[in-house]
Parts: C-alpha cells; structure tokens; sequence
C-alpha cells in the first residue's frame, strides 16, 4: 500500500516546528505546497531536500483548477515512490484547501494517509494578539469561500489566506453585513522571521492596506448582540430567548400559543396586503412579522418542553427533502403536474391516510370557507371527480341560483342557507377552472367596492343619508368610468 503523510509547517517561525515534522520532512520524496512560507530557509539549511507546487498555482487559471493538479501530482509521485511527505502551512486540518482535497479524492484501499500535526496559524494568531479567551470557541473561515451565511458574530473568528488587497476587499464586503464598520479588528502576518506582527485597525480600513500576502489573516473578536448592524435567524432567536427570560419584557412573557393566534393571523394578511401593494420595505416588514410570530411560539414550545425551534426547522427541511425526491432522490418528473401528484402522494402515505375522504377532512376547518371549498374540490378533482368543461361548473351556477330562488319564495330559512352555501360552492368551482383563487378576488372586489363607494361619498352634493338609491347608483356608474387608477 502506497502511504501519503501530511504534515503541519506551523505559521512560519522554525520554532514552531514539531519534532516529529521535522523528522518526516527530512525522510525523503518531500512535497511543499509552497515556497513562501518562513520554514523554508530552515528547511534548506538543515539540508531537507523537497520540491514545491508553486508552478501549478502560476499555471492554473483558477483555484480549483490548481489544487486539482496538485492532487494529481501528490498521488502520481506516491504511486512512482510508494511514499510521499506533503508540507503544508500551520495544521493540515486548519483551513487546508489541498489537504481536504487530498483526503476527498484518495482511494484508501490503495493509499495508507497520516497526519502530523502543526501549531495552526489561527491559533498562532489569537496567541499573538493576546485577547481574552473565549469560552464560546473559535471559528476559522477562509477568505476565498468566505459568505455572509457562514459568519457567526456570537464568537472569536479567525479568516484565512487573505492573500491581496482585492481578496481583503472582498472580505470586507461580507464582514460587513454582520459587524459594524467601527468595530476593531485585528490584521496579523508573519515577519521574515516567521514570528507574527499584528495590527489594530477599524474594519471598514482593512482593504486600504497593501501588505497582504499568503500569510495574512483576520482576528475579529465577539460582537454584543446590541452593537449589529444587521442580523440573521439565530440573532432573531437570541432576542426572543431574551424577551423571555426571568430579566425579560413582562408583556412578551405573559404570553401563550393562544393569546398569539390572533396576531399570526393579522400578520399573514399584512404580508399579503404588501405583497397586493408590490412595496417591497413594507414585504420585508411584515414578513419580519410573521417570523417572529414563529420564533415566538418556538420559544414558548421550548419552554413547556414541547418542542423548541430546530424541531420546526428539522420538521420543514425533511418534509421538504422527502416530498422533492426528484431534487435530492432518482425520481424524474417531466413537469410541474407530476410533481404535484409525487407531493400528494408522499403527503398521503406520511398522514396515513388511507381513504380519499380522510385527504379532504384533513384540510384545516379553520381555513376561511372560500379558500377550504377551493382547496377539496381541488382534492377531489385528483381523482376524476370533476366537470370535464367549464362550461358544465358555469351551468351548476346557474342551477344553484334558481334553487335560491325557489328557496327564498318558500320563505324556509334553512333552505336558504343551504342553496346559498350550494351557490357558493358552485362559483368557487367556477374559479378553479379560471385559475383563480376565491378567496383573493373576493379580496380584491371587496377593496374595489370600498373605493368606488369612497368616489361617491366624495362627488355627492349632500350627504349620503339625504340621497335616493338612483342619485347614488349614477355616482357608482360615474366612478367605474372615472379614469383614475384607484377607481
């Protein structure tokens, strides 16, 4: 079995250097990474022989293109020798790019892998700068993958490999969606030496300084929750886990999942009333709103030992795991049908519902009744039971309301309800034809009657309660003529 051996150069002062790395590098078919890095004048003086990958790094057009090459390189010399040591700078399991390559690719039943360990640059960083210990941890990023989504402000963090200004420029970029840009921060890079030399700077200066290189990197230190500029969902649960708390706001504690419900209601029709309006701040307000309404009976769920908020977040991603297996499964779909009817499937084997009328009785009854009839006609139209045309659902109309009408001339109040509930029902038929949801235009007509009423009390001459239905009718004509965009 061939064997590949990784070893940690540590930051770059020889110092560093562990017995047994120095032992491995001096035994033969020797690999660094690169060049550039303080051990290396150590290195030859103690007569080590090695070659390095710095021609791939000039060669390739991109990162990936150059650490795929230098994979191929390391494994093609391993299987010509039997035995390769690879340099790496600081630990080879700290930020490594090549290593986590290396150790992805490599057939283990061909090569045996080892690695010696070497003191982190991250950790000889923090060291250098001397902060307090967190007892949180430490987070180690890398520049060249650096995003917003993997910043976690609640603890010490170290970036990598922020080899340029331009890179730097880049980082300060994302750095700049959590922290503030006052805030302190620390560039640390090694000396000739190999020893570390840092500098205190605000955050927002980073990119303004031209001694980057390989060695360069970034200790910011831990953010109070208060001092953010912007905010993601764990900060979202850290200021409901406050308002909660023994110390917190008496009116959030009194709370309970009944007190709320109907707050999650009013806030879905904000949502809605913005998404109708297309403003765009007052979308992203009042879906702050309905999130926090979540957040908010996750807490309380936590605190009854129900369940807390990474039940709900498990919950959601799993379903939408099992019922997408044409995204993370081998099921193909042709179209957006088929995919409805996996969904509906999956839904139906995971409740357990066996039977048709149990998939229509497991529509919530608290729904609003447009939006209920909408929802099991569309239920039961899954299994043929339908009009083939919408001609036939827009003549069941007109039969509904000439049984109203027989129903109102028989004065029976129960008749009534009942063929206004069946004419109803017809009409939301009708809209599942149309591609329209009831509920929604019902809505908007609703909304369209209040401004055109809001014209005529406008235009009347007098008031409303002084004029006969026909002086207010031709009003009414008048505003659904009027060329305004309200009316």
């Amino acid at each position: 079995m061939k064997k590949i051996t990784i070893v940690g150069l540590g930051p770059g002062n020889p110092d560093d250097l562990t017995l047994g790395a120095l032992k491995a590098l001096g035994g033969g078919n020797t690999i660094i990474r690169t060049q550039m890095h303080g051990v290396v004048p150590f290195l030859k003086e103690e007569g080590i022989t090695f070659s390095s990958l710095d021609d791939l790094y000039e060669s390739s057009d991109t990162f990936e293109e150059a650490y795929s090459a230098m994979v191929e390189r390391i494994v093609d010399k391993a299987r010509a020798t039997g035995e390769v040591v690879l340099g790496v700078p600081g630990h080879p399991m700290m930020g490594e790019r090549l290593v986590l390559d290396l150790m992805t690719g490599l057939d283990r039943d061909e090569f045996e892998l080892s690695i010696i360990p070497g003191v982190s640059r991250d950790g000889a960083a923090t060291a250098a700068i001397v902060e307090k210990p967190s007892l949180e941890g430490l987070k180690i990023l890398m520049a060249p993958e650096l995003d917003t989504d993997k910043i976690d402000t609640d603890i010490a963090t170290v970036v990598l490999d922020i080899d340029s200004p331009l890179t730097a420029s880049e980082v300060k970029l994302h750095l700049l969606r959590a922290y503030p840009p006052e805030l302190e921060v620390y560039i640390c890079k090694n000396e000739e030496d190999g020893r570390i030399r840092y500098k205190r700077i605000a955050l927002h200066e980073m990119d303004r300084l031209d001694e980057y290189d390989y060695t360069t990197c970034l200790y910011i230190p831990p953010v109070k929750l208060r001092d953010l500029e912007e905010f993601d969902f764990r900060d979202l649960v850290r200021v409901m886990d406050m308002l909660r708390s023994p110390d917190g706001c008496p009116w959030d504690r009194e709370q309970t999942h009944e007190s709320l419900r109907q707050y999650l209601l009013e806030e879905t029709y904000e949502v809605l009333e913005a998404f109708d309006l297309k403003d765009t701040y007052k979308i992203i307000e009042e879906l702050g709103d309905v999130l926090l309404q979540v957040v908010f009976h996750a807490r309380i769920g936590s605190e009854h030992g129900e369940f807390d908020i990474r039940d709900i977040t498990t919950g959601i991603c799993r379903k939408m795991i099992d019922r997408h297996p044409h995204i993370f499964g081998d099921v193909k779909v042709e179209d957006s049908d088929q995919v409805l009817d996996n969904w509906e499937k999956i839904k139906k084997k995971e409740k357990g519902l066996g039977s048709h009328t149990q998939i229509l009785k497991d529509i919530p009854p608290v729904l609003p009744a447009l939006m209920r009839a909408y929802k099991v006609q569309k239920k039961a139209a899954l299994v043929g039971f339908d009009w083939d045309r919408i001609e036939d659902a827009l003549s069941k109309v007109r039969e509904e309301l000439l049984e109203l009408e027989d129903a109102y001339r028989s004065g029976e109040q129960d008749k009534i309800d009942e063929e206004l509930g069946d004419l109803l029902f017809s009409v939301v038929n009708v809209a599942r034809f149309l591609k329209v949801e009831p509920e929604l235009s019902l809505r908007a007509t609703t909304e369209k009657f209040i401004r055109r009423f809001e014209y005529i009390e406008k235009m009347a001459p007098r008031p409303l309660e002084e004029m006969s239905l026909e002086d207010m009718d031709k009003l009414w004509n008048d505003a659904k003529m009027a060329c305004f965009r309200d009316f």
